[in-house]
């Protein structure tokens, strides 16, 4: 046991270690997960691995695959995402279908695959990769214009239970099975996991908004963390679409007001990377080095087909039903949302299933799909912030913030607001000649009930509301921040602040009532029980 702990460990460190040299050149760190658990299993000083426990591997990679959801979810700003909610859902179902539909004819008449093995590989490949999608939308901290990035997160989460779906369609045809009965499934899939994902969410929302403020925070967390679990193993339970249930649990407590999010954030990040090194170390691990010459050209040429074929034909197919900002503006998010198509994570996860089956396969299915996620994360990943600039779909203009429920970079980064009056000196002033520093940014303009996205010649009116982003203060050795809950029975419960009896060398900066509102603390503000103050001390 203490073996495998320390193995463990170490090889946690090392991946994380060498992330970080990737992420220099731009590579992402994906990539090493998968080549380090081919290396751990082909030249580790214990010699050749092959592990073949495909079951077992495909129940850790799919644990695994719901916490990257759930972080997914959490992570998206539904405000951001509601306008393109639409285009992400046909994404994520007419999009995976069509991919499967060509990627079949393609394996089965250029190398001869029966149409139900064609059907197999079609589906495994057909949704793109959450985990890749979300790793490099913040590691990058891209802003994409037209909203493209809440497009591909929502397709990233959403297009897994599609794409499960004609798996194990898939692999009943391949077992001799009725297929009719998983169509019939289909739709208790979809509203089993809407039901479980929905009422789960709302239940945890109300507890953390009840009891939130009196846990101990670790306790919060936990029980977030349990909760995205339990949205999944009870989907499943009654026959549902786990992913999905997770998924939608996942959106709505990212986009609800409950306490202490931001360190909700910091839990699933941390976890989120975990168990990308898991699946991917896993897959490199399971890996049988002298399989793989035989598959790379057929693996070359899939991924080839995929990238410049399918995946275009399939976004390009959705694009006639929406009306994007000029047709210009549509072939350019058109051709990003194509080049966006990475697998990875989820193909992995089904690869797994498809061989823990009863399924008789002639194709090597796992070094096909090793290489050809390989193949499209390193090409793909690497070139994805690339491609943005290149086709012009970097917003430069807003801040990333705005775009993402980031709540990790929120907690280093504070939000205020400027009202402009006549005599303020910002009054009829373009943005590009007000000198706010290095260390603010502009993110948006209140005008009335309008909201102006702040560009460099963007005028500022007498009635504006300004609203900046700054680097949060945390502190010096003189200096504390510290928060404290308002019992019932506290002296300070029920009184106004300029009533309280508050040392000289201490201030209150916020009051965050009972259910997540926060309030300016002025002196004719009254505290209540259940209130969370933040003071400010100094010597």
């Amino acid at each position: 046991m203490f073996t495998a702990l320390i193995l463990g460990s170490l090889i946690v460190i090392v991946c994380i270690a060498a992330s970080s040299t990737l992420k220099r050149f731009g590579v992402p760190a994906l990539i090493m997960f998968l080549i380090l658990g081919l290396l751990a299993g082909w030249v580790g000083p214990w010699g050749p691995i092959y592990y073949d426990d495909y079951e077992f591997a495909e129940n850790i990679c799919s644990i695994a695959l719901v916490f990257i959801i759930f972080y997914g979810g959490f992570g998206t700003n539904w405000k951001t995402a509601r306008p393109v909610l639409g285009e992400s859902i046909i994404y994520s179902t007419l999009g995976v279908l069509i991919t499967a539909g060509i990627v079949t004819l393609f394996m089965h008449f250029v190398f001869a695959i029966g149409w139900a093995e064609s059907f197999l590989i079609g589906s495994v490949v057909s949704c793109i990769d959450a985990a890749s999608i979300f790793s490099i939308l913040r590691s990058e901290k891209l802003s994409l214009r037209f909203n493209t990035a809440s497009v591909l997160e929502i397709e990233g989460g959403c297009n897994d239970l599609p794409a499960y779906i004609l798996t194990l369609a898939a692999l009943i045809i391949l077992i001799g099975e009725n297929a009719t009965t998983v169509f019939t499934s289909m739709l208790v899939q979809l509203i089993v996991g809407v039901c479980v994902g929905i009422v789960i969410a709302i239940g945890t929302v109300w507890i953390l908004k009840k009891v939130g403020h009196h846990l101990h925070e670790g306790m919060n967390l936990l029980l977030v963390l349990a909760v995205s679990v339990l949205s999944y193993a009870l989907a499943e339970f009654f026959s549902g679409a786990g992913y999905l249930a997770t998924y939608l649990c996942g959106i709505i407590l990212g986009n609800a007001k409950i306490p202490k999010r931001a360190h909700i954030v910091t839990l699933f990040d941390s976890i989120d990377w975990l168990a990308q090194i898991m699946i991917f170390f896993l897959l490199g691990l399971m890996a049988v080095p002298e399989r793989l010459p035989s598959m790379i050209v057929p693996a070359l040429t899939l991924t080839i087909f995929l990238v410049v074929v399918a995946r275009p034909i399939a976004t390009f197919a959705i694009f006639p039903l929406f009306k994007p900002d000029g047709i210009r503006n549509g072939w350019r998010k058109c051709l990003f949302i194509s080049w966006a198509g990475i697998r990875g994570a989820a193909s992995i996860v089904f690869v797994f299933l498809a061989l823990s089956s009863e399924a008789h396969l002639q194709t090597d299915l796992f070094s096909l799909i090793f290489i050809v996620a390989l193949l499209s994360i390193t090409v793909q990943g690497t070139l994805f912030p690339q491609m943005a600039k290149w086709l012009n779909m970097v917003d430069t203009e807003s801040d990333y913030h705005l775009s993402f429920n980031d709540f990790q970079e929120q907690s280093a980064h504070s939000f205020f607001r400027i009202a402009i009056n006549e005599e303020h000196g910002w009054a009829n002033r373009q943005i590009k000649e007000i000198p706010v520093g290095d260390s603010l940014l502009i993110v948006m303009i209140k005008r009335g009930s309008r909201t102006v996205t702040p560009r460099g010649d963007t005028k500022i009116l007498p009635g504006d509301v300004v609203v900046l982003s700054g680097e949060q203060y945390t502190g010096d050795a003189n200096t504390q921040i510290t928060q404290f809950l308002v019992e019932a029975n506290s002296e300070w419960s029920d009184k106004q602040i300029k009533d309280l009896t508050i040392p000289a060398n201490t201030l209150i900066v916020s009051v965050v009532r009972e259910d997540g509102s926060a309030v300016t603390p002025k002196g004719w503000v009254r505290i209540h029980t259940g209130d969370t103050l933040t003071l400010f001390n100094w010597d």
